[in-house]
């Protein structure tokens, strides 16, 4: 097992600087994820080569399929991503992401949200993206992103809970994201695949 590094060791952490004045952000230059200061590129992650097949077109058949949302949730409010109709049998999906987009007059400090799943909760900054595995016939490593209830309200991309949640029932599936901003509303811009 390997133990937390908690160092500010230039061996262990590249271009290592906490200066204040420094301005470094990380962007999409065509297909690499580059962490760029002023003109230049420091590191870059190559996504280039990076494919993921449709279940549809997989060597387990089934049916494979993609959504897009866009959603915004009230201060203080949240949101239930379900899709069941573009994961398999036991609805499960091989890709979820998730952008961000925050009130230019939103402080800093505060953008974020949070998003839970069978019964774990995670921050969430700017972009999220989560990968999975499926099998067309029987729970894998994919995603679960079922209704919360067995009688969903209607075939909406994503319904609202129903009947509304107390406690979640972990065998159900879904993600849950929540703005605890009193203030300001944000927007997400979803894609799922499988």
């Amino acid at each position: 097992m390997i133990n937390t590094v908690y160092t500010t060791d230039q061996g262990y952490i590249k271009y290592l600087n906490c200066d204040q004045g420094v301005n470094r952000r990380i962007i999409f230059q065509t297909c690499n994820l580059s962490v760029i200061e002023g003109a230049n590129t420091l590191q870059s992650l190559s996504l280039c080569d990076f494919s993921l097949p449709s279940l549809s077109g997989g060597e387990n058949g089934g049916c494979g399929g993609s959504a897009t949302r866009k959603v915004t949730i009230q201060k203080s409010g949240a949101y239930t991503l379900t899709a069941p109709e573009v994961g398999q049998e036991q609805g499960e999906v091989q890709l979820i992401a998730v952008k961000v987009k925050y009130d230019k007059d939103h402080p800093l400090d505060d953008q974020f949200l949070f998003w839970e799943y069978k019964g774990s909760v995670y921050p969430l900054g700017k972009l999220m993206v989560l990968t999975g595995v499926t099998k067309s016939s029987e729970p894998w490593y994919g995603w679960d992103l079922s209704y919360y209830s067995n009688n969903p309200p209607n075939p909406d991309f994503s319904p609202q809970p129903f009947p509304p949640i107390a406690s979640p029932d972990l065998n159900f599936g879904g993600i849950l994201f929540s703005n605890p901003s009193t203030t300001y509303d944000v927007d997400l811009e979803i894609m799922i695949f499988n």
